[in-house]
C-alpha cells in the first residue's frame, strides 16, 4: 500500500455516514515509523486527529468505531511525523545517481496488526500513481524505485526540509556535491555542507557557483564561515572574501588563525585581474643550499602543506627565486648532489602585476602546470596553477568538465 492510495479512502462513522477524508498520517519516531493516527478533514476549516485504534481500515474505506463527536483526539508528540506534510515532495540526495530526487510517494506495510512506513518512492511509478495514472505505469512496466526508511537520515522530524541518504556524501566527487548544492535552496544547501567533515565541505564549497558561495557564506555564523574559509585553498578563499561586503569579510578574517588571516589579507591587496590576484601562496619551496638527499627528507612535510606538487622552487636566503626543479629531475639525481647543480635556472616567471590573461597565455605557451609569481625584486610570492589559468579563459559551464588536477 502507498500513501496516495491510503489517503484517498473515505472516512465513515459507525452509522456508515461519511464524515470526511484523510488529510495526513501521523507516525511515531521509530526505526520504521508506525502510524499512530489519521488527520481527518471534516470541513474546509475543521480537522480532527483520530487515533488509529479508533479506526477500522478496510479495502475500500475507513470506518470509525463510534460517532466522530465522541472520539477523543490523538495528542501529537513533538517527535511525531506528519507524513504528507513533512515527507511528501521533499528532496532526497540520490547518492548513486548523484542528483536530487523528489519523494513522490510513501510505502506503507501492514505488519502484525500495525501499519508502518517502510520507505519512500522517488521513481516515475510513484509520480504516476499519485496522478491517478497507475494504468500507464503498468502498461509500460515502470518499476518501483523505493529507498528503505532505514537508509534515510532524518535529522528534524518536525520540519523535514531535506532527506539525506546515510551513505556518506564523501563518496561523491566534490564537483558532484557542488552540483547537488547548487540545485538546492539555502537551508538545504547548508544542511548538505554540515553533513560533511571540514575538509570535504571546503573541497565541495570551492566547486559551488560563486553566487551560491556568497549567499551561503553571508548566512553562516562568522566562526563557522572562518573555519570553512580556513580549509579552502588560499587563492579561492581570497577570491570569495573579495566578493563579500567589507564588514562580513572583516568579521571572518578576525575569526581566523592570525597567520592564515595575514596571508589572505596580503592576497586581497592585489587587483583581481593580475597574477597576484589569482595566485596561490601554497607552493613547494626549499633553500638552495641543500642536497638531493636532504630534499627527500623534507619532501613529506612539504607535500602535506601544498595542494599540488609538480615543481619545487629553489630560493635564496632572502626568498629570491634561484631555480625550479621538477619531480622527475629530483628522482633522477644522485643523493649527494646539491640541488643547485641541476635545478633549472632558465625558468619562466611573471611579476605580481602581470595581467591575468597574459599569465594564462604564458602557461599555455610553455605547457606549464604552474608558473612562479615574483615581486619587483625577484622575491617569490606565489604560483599561478593551470587550473587558475583555465578559470580565466573558460566559461563557468565548461570548468567542471575538466579534472581538478588541470583546474
Amino acid at each position: 500500500m502507498y500513501l496516495t492510495e491510503f489517503i484517498k479512502k473515505p472516512i465513515y462513522d459507525k452509522n456508515n455516514k461519511k464524515v470526511g477524508k484523510i488529510k495526513d498520517i501521523i507516525c511515531s519516531q521509530k526505526k520504521y515509523p508506525r502510524i499512530e493516527a489519521l488527520k481527518i478533514k471534516i470541513s474546509p476549516k475543521k480537522s480532527k486527529i483520530i487515533p488509529l485504534n479508533q479506526l477500522k481500515i478496510e479495502k475500500d474505506k475507513i470506518e470509525l468505531n463510534s460517532l466522530i463527536e465522541y472520539i477523543k483526539e490523538y495528542t501529537i508528540d513533538k517527535k511525531d511525523i506528519n507524513i504528507s506534510e513533512n515527507i511528501l515532495d521533499r528532496q532526497i540526495v540520490d547518492i548513486e545517481g548523484k542528483k536530487i530526487r523528489r519523494v513522490n510517494d510513501i510505502k506503507i506495510n501492514y505488519i502484525n496488526g500495525q501499519y508502518y512506513i517502510l520507505g519512500v518512492d522517488i521513481g516515475t511509478k510513484g509520480l504516476l500513481r499519485r496522478l491517478g495514472l497507475s494504468n500507464i505505469s503498468e502498461k509500460l512496466d515502470v518499476q518501483d524505485n523505493i529507498i528503505s526508511w532505514e537508509e534515510i537520515d532524518t535529522l528534524d522530524y518536525s520540519n523535514l526540509k531535506l532527506k539525506v541518504q546515510k551513505q556518506n556524501l564523501k563518496k561523491l566527487h566534490p564537483a558532484d556535491i557542488a552540483d547537488i548544492v547548487d540545485s538546492l535552496g539555502l537551508s538545504d544547501s547548508m544542511h548538505i555542507l554540515h553533513s560533511l567533515d571540514d575538509e570535504s565541505a571546503a573541497d565541495a564549497f570551492e566547486e559551488i557557483s560563486p553566487e551560491k558561495q556568497k549567499t551561503i557564506l553571508t548566512e553562516m555564523e562568522k566562526k563557522e564561515a572562518a573555519e570553512l574559509i580556513d580549509e579552502m585553498s588560499p587563492d579561492d578563499a581570497a577570491d570569495l572574501l573579495a566578493s563579500l561586503p567589507a564588514r562580513k569579510k572583516e568579521e571572518i578574517l578576525l575569526q581566523m588563525d592570525p597567520l592564515e588571516s595575514r596571508d589572505l589579507r596580503e592576497l586581497l591587496l592585489f587587483p583581481e585581474n593580475t597574477a597576484g590576484g589569482i595566485m596561490t601562496i601554497e607552493y613547494a619551496a626549499v633553500n638552495e643550499n641543500i642536497t638531493t638527499a636532504e630534499l627527500f627528507l623534507e619532501l613529506k612535510n612539504i607535500a602535506a602543506d601544498v595542494e599540488t606538487l609538480y615543481y619545487i622552487y629553489v630560493l635564496s636566503e632572502n626568498k629570491k627565486l634561484k631555480g625550479v626543479l621538477s619531480i622527475r629531475q629530483l628522482f633522477l639525481a644522485e643523493n649527494s648532489t646539491p640541488i643547485k647543480e641541476y635545478m633549472n635556472t632558465d625558468y619562466v616567471a611573471v611579476t605580481v602585476d602581470e595581467d591575468q590573461y597574459d599569465v594564462a597565455k604564458i602557461i599555455a605557451k610553455y605547457n606549464l602546470i604552474a608558473l612562479p609569481v615574483l615581486d619587483n625584486e625577484g622575491i617569490m610570492k606565489g604560483i599561478v596553477t593551470i587550473d587558475d589559468a583555465i578559470d580565466i579563459v573558460l566559461p563557468t559551464a565548461w570548468k567542471k568538465r575538466i579534472p581538478r588536477m588541470f583546474r
